[in-house]
């Protein structure tokens, strides 16, 4: 009996050519072809992402892109990333790791985080940790907990065998992402209760408290707005890189076709913008169904399919330090739940919250939600070169 052809070598290739690359974005959608609750990204926002004359995150970083090839089979990819205005933030060497997708295989996912290791080290940084794609500011975190149901808008899925690679290779845990779940029908009566009589004690003190929905007619405006209380309320939160204003804008066009108005709120204490709350309509349940594309019958599906969401991501709710502690995450919250109720939407995400933001975690189990998944940021130290 003839022996077993060798298996062909494996390898890592640094993505140099419009060719490879397209492979590098094509690579997920056939090793989840048949992955239950993978939701394929638009391929065209795929490029986009990765473009560096076209993102605006390459403006601060260099980042790296790698292919594991067995033969001239691609079996995996990752990107290695330098975020210099986040080591610049917080005072770190770190380098990141995003767009991680591998067959189950060790000897794959070891070659990918060799090679990103060893990019950063070359590059005098002192720790390699993610997944993050690109940044806190985008899809991040590793799936770890309840692999049994799709991702919400903007949230990444991995299968089970990526957690036990990533360990095998020496990664531990770094900080965990918490996503907490709620259903309803209307806004609990003791959530209005609490809203109604915060909102009248503020009143009683002699301040004015108004809260509105986004204008799309002054788009550009609310825009600025978003971006000064995001990088303000969050700015000394764990992990946390302000966006820089090309990094807002070109969010703010990705996000537009998506956003409903009734789903962003601004509070405003006696005239001075003071909280916020953007919530998305999960457009996950319509990209599930257009395998990333976006062709004359796809459109077509994703118009008739957006009017039949019926669930929710909370992605931000964060109120300035000086106006913290007055009751107006609840009053956002009672306000919020009036939007989606009226839009038929039935269920909420809030994610993520960091693991160590107990305020914020007690928050959403007081507004009754329960905690339900759970991403991982890994890291690993880097010896010198």
């Amino acid at each position: 009996m003839d022996a077993p052809p060798a298996p062909a070598p494996l390898r890592l290739v640094r993505v140099r050519s419009r060719a490879a690359l397209e492979t590098f974005v094509e690579l997920p959608y056939r090793l989840h072809a048949d992955t239950a609750h993978w939701v394929p990204p638009l391929r065209r926002d795929q490029r986009t992402l990765l473009d560096r004359l076209r993102h605006p995150f390459h403006e601060h970083a260099q980042v790296e892109y790698f292919l594991a090839l067995r033969g001239k089979h691609p079996v995996g990819r990752i990107a290695a990333i330098e975020n210099f205005r986040h080591n610049q933030v917080h005072d770190e060497k770190i380098g990141f790791f995003g767009f991680l997708d591998a067959e189950d295989d060790a000897e794959v996912f070891a070659l990918l985080l060799r090679g990103s290791e060893a990019w950063c080290r070359e590059r005098g940084l002192t720790a390699l940790r993610g997944p993050c794609s690109f940044s806190t500011n985008e899809e991040c975190g590793l799936l770890v907990e309840n692999h049994h149901c799709d991702p919400m808008v903007m949230m990444p899925y991995h299968l089970p065998h990526y957690q036990a690679r990533l360990e095998a290779c020496g990664y531990g845990k770094a900080e965990d992402l918490l996503c907490f779940w709620i259903v309803w029908e209307k806004v609990p009566d003791r959530i209005q209760r609490l809203a109604d009589g915060a909102q009248r004690r503020l009143e009683r003190l002699g301040h004015t408290v108004s809260i509105r929905t986004l204008d799309p007619k002054r788009w550009d405006a609310e825009v600025d707005l978003v971006k000064r209380l995001y990088n303000k309320a969050w700015e000394k939160n764990w992990g946390f890189v302000p966006l820089t204003d090309a990094e807002m804008d070109f969010l703010a066009r990705e996000l537009r076709p998506i956003v409903d108005p009734n789903l962003v709120l601004f509070v405003e204490v006696d005239g001075e913008p003071a909280a916020m709350t953007i919530a998305l309509p999960d457009y996950n349940q319509v990209l599930k169904l257009m395998d990333g594309r976006l062709g004359p019958a796809q459109l077509a599906l994703a118009l008739w399919m957006r009017r039949r969401i019926h669930r929710m991501r909370l992605m931000m709710m964060g109120v300035l330090p000086e106006f913290r502690g007055r009751g107006l995450e609840v009053m956002m919250y009672r306000d919020l739940g009036h939007g989606a109720a009226a839009r038929g939407i039935k269920a909420c995400e809030f994610s993520w919250i960091l693991e160590r933001n107990t305020p914020m975690i007690h928050q959403a189990v007081a507004f009754g939600c329960r905690e339900y998944r759970r991403y991982r940021l890994y890291e690993k130290a880097l010896s010198p070169a």
